[in-house]
C-alpha cells in the first residue's frame, strides 16, 4: 500500500489511523513505557501493483532478498504479545501476498492484539473478508487514490478499479470495519469530493489523506504527481466541507500541515510507535531514514530502548532542520542511517 500520507497516516501516516484519530495510540509519549503502543510492520516489499507514488518502491518482484523467515517472524510476534503491544498494522508492499499473512494475522488476533491490515484491496474476496472478520481483525484500510476508474488506473499501475471497489463491498458485506486512504496528485485532487462520498456509500467509517511525499517512486514521477498550491488549497477546502457534511457518520481525517511541522513536533514528543521493515530493521518513523535496531539480532526490549535514545541523536535533529532549506531530503529515506 505504502503511499503518501505514510501512516499520519503512513499515509499519512506518522501515527495510528484506527478507532479514534484524535487519540491515536502512537501519540502517547514513549518515555514511561516498556514497549511501543503501536507497531507498523511492513511485512513484505512485494506487491502486485507498481504505484506512481509508492513511498516503499514496492512492486512485482520487489521483495527484499533478506526478508524475515517464518521462524524469525514468529519470534518477533511472540515478543510483541509478551510485551502486550496493543496495536499493530500489517502493510507492505501488499501484505496479503505474504506467504504467512494468514498465520501471522491469526496469531496476533488470537492473542488480543488489535490488528489493522493496510491493503490495495485486490485480494479482498468474499472468502478472505469473511476470514478477516472471523479472526477479529480490527480494521482494513484500503488505498483508493482516485474518484474514478481513469485516475485510479493512472496512479495505481496494474491496478483494477472494479476489483478494488468489489473488495470494499465484500468488506462491508462481511462486517469488517473499513478505512479509506487517498493520496492527492495533480490529476486526482478534483475528485476528492466524489471519493469521500463513494467511501461513505461503500461503508467506510474513516477517510484519511494528507500531502503526497517526495520519496520512493514519487521521486521519479514527481512531475506527474505534485499538485499546485492552488490545487492543494481547493483540495483541503473541500475536505473541510466534507468533514462537516459527514460529522457523526464518517470521520474525514486529513493532515494539512507540511511534513516538516510534524517532524519538528515528533522531535520533542516521540510517538510510542516504531516501523518494522520487511528485513527486521526498525525505523524511527517512515518519514526519516534512521534505523534504531535490528529484530533479527536484538530483542524488542533492546530495540525499544534504542528507539528512545535515537530520537535524541543530534543527527536526527540536524536532518529535520536541514529539511527546512532542502525539503527534497525525503528522497533519501531509503538510504538508511543507523543511530
Amino acid at each position: 500500500m505504502s503511499s503518501v500520507t505514510e501512516k499520519l497516516q503512513k499515509s499519512s501516516s506518522l501515527g495510528y489511523t484506527g478507532e479514534n484519530p484524535a487519540v491515536r495510540p502512537g501519540d502517547t509519549g514513549s518515555g514511561d513505557l516498556g514497549a511501543p503502543l503501536y507497531v507498523a510492520w511492513q511485512i513484505t516489499n512485494e506487491c502486485n501493483l507498481a504505484c506512481l507514488h509508492c513511498i516503499e518502491e514496492s512492486g512485482p518482484g520487489k521483495a527484499f532478498k533478506d526478508e524475515l523467515s517464518k521462524e524469525q517472524i514468529f519470534a518477533v510476534l511472540k515478543q510483541m504479545v509478551e510485551h502486550q503491544v496493543p496495536y499493530m498494522s500489517f502493510s507492505g508492499g501488499e501484505p496479503m501476498v505474504h506467504p504467512h499473512f494468514w498465520e501471522m494475522t491469526e496469531y496476533l488476533c488470537a492473542n488480543g492484539v488489535q490488528l489493522k491490515v493496510e491493503t490495495n484491496g485486490h485480494y479482498l474476496t468474499p472468502e478472505a473478508c469473511k476470514r478477516l472478520k472471523d479472526l477479529g481483525v480490527k480494521a482494513v484500510q484500503v488505498s483508493m487514490d482516485g474518484g474514478s476508474k481513469e485516475t485510479f488506473k493512472k496512479m495505481r499501475v496494474h491496478g483494477n478499479w472494479d476489483t478494488m471497489v468489489q473488495g470494499l463491498k465484500n468488506l462491508r458485506a462481511a462486517g469488517v470495519p473499513l478505512e479509506i486512504n487517498y493520496s492527492p496528485t495533480k490529476f486526482n485532487t478534483h475528485e476528492i469530493a466524489q471519493a469521500v462520498d463513494l467511501s461513505h456509500e461503500l461503508g467506510a467509517y474513516s477517510f484519511y489523506t494528507g500531502r503526497t511525499m517526495y520519496t520512493g517512486n514519487a521521486v521519479r514521477t514527481w512531475h506527474l504527481l505534485v499538485p499546485t498550491d492552488e490545487q492543494y488549497t481547493a483540495y483541503f477546502k473541500t475536505l473541510h466541507e466534507k468533514t462537516a457534511q459527514y460529522e457523526g457518520r464518517m470521520r474525514v481525517y486529513f493532515h494539512e500541515m507540511g511534513l516538516l511541522e510534524e517532524l519538528r513536533y515528533r522531535l520533542e514528543n516521540p510517538a510510542a510507535l516504531f516501523i518494522i521493515l520487511p528485513n527486521g530493521l526498525v525505523k524511527l518513523i517512515n518519514a526519516l531514514p534512521f534505523i534504531c535496531g535490528d529484530l533479527r539480532t536484538d530483542s524488542v526490549t533492546k530495540v525499544w530502548a534504542g528507539f528512545q535514545t535515537a530520537w535524541k541523536d543530534p543527527k536526527v535533529a540536524a536532518f529535520v532542520s536541514d529539511m527546512a532549506t532542502d525539503p527534497k531530503l525525503t528522497s533519501a529515506l531509503h538510504k538508511w542511517v543507523f543511530v
